[in-house]
């Protein structure tokens, strides 16, 4: 049987395996771990060591589609929430306007002729509690948490409901919209992508002052690059899908008149 050679700079470690079993290629990984990128290569085609990648790459496939599973999951229960909520919305905007309805016509009657009569009344003008009525101690510490700007993870610390499957169930949808809108509105205020930028330091005010409509030309005086690098960075996917969302945050604060 072939020996394999010692190693002198390599330190492997079980993180090693399952970075490079994750898809990390073989020099991003020797730059972390001091050697040149022939040594790790090396490395991995040693039979136990390709036998272990293998088992790592079958333990990966699984953790990412158990992932994917939950972020569907989470993106159904989202639509939920929000179809919910506005269902709920339409339902207590009725159920406020006939409490008002029942109320007028309880003053216009007058001064009843019997605590029987009275009963009745009562009785007949009472209408189903609403859900902002039911509010259970989580609802009320959500509502607080989402009133601060936070979003459904914070939620979730603040009630202790342990998983956000939970949140997303047990919690006011009402309540649910506005912390899944501060939520995407964080998003696009993300710090930004600084890999193989050299002039341009990006931050959080670059994107929203591009989507709020500064020119290309403008920006870049500010920022101390020529406009065409701003034009490259703005094509970047991840950062034109930031750029999406704070239009659309900019777009609902100026409202359809202004």
């Amino acid at each position: 049987m072939k020996r394999s050679r010692r190693l002198r700079r390599l330190v492997p470690d079980a993180e090693l395996v399952h970075r490079r079993a994750a898809g990390e290629t073989v020099r991003e990984l020797a730059a972390d771990y001091g050697v040149a990128h022939t040594t790790l290569g090396r490395y991995f085609t040693r039979p136990e060591i390709t036998s272990q990648l293998k088992q790592s790459g079958r333990l990966v496939r699984r953790e990412r589609r158990a992932a994917a599973e939950r972020r569907a999951l989470e993106r159904r229960m989202e639509r939920e929430v929000r179809r919910q909520a506005k269902q709920q919305v339409a339902l207590e905007g009725r159920l406020r306007a006939a409490r008002a309805v029942r109320a007028a016509g309880a003053a216009a009657r007058g001064r009843r002729r019997s605590a029987y009569a009275a009963w009745l009344d009562e009785r007949d003008a009472r209408l189903p509690l609403t859900r902002a009525d039911r509010h259970s101690r989580n609802d009320e510490l959500a509502a607080q948490t989402v009133a601060d700007g936070a979003g459904v993870q914070a939620v979730l610390e603040a009630t202790g409901l342990r998983t956000r499957e939970n949140v997303l169930r047990l919690i006011d949808p009402v309540i649910l919209v506005q912390a899944l809108d501060n939520d995407a509105a964080a998003r696009t205020v993300a710090e930004p992508g600084r890999d193989r930028l050299r002039r341009l330091v990006p931050d959080p005010e670059l994107v929203r002052r591009r989507a709020a409509g500064e020119s290309l030309r403008r920006i870049a005086a500010d920022y101390g690059v020529a406009h065409t690098t701003l034009y490259r960075y703005f094509q970047r996917p991840e950062v034109a899908r930031q750029l999406r969302q704070a239009a659309r945050v900019v777009a609902a604060r100026r409202g359809p008149y202004t």
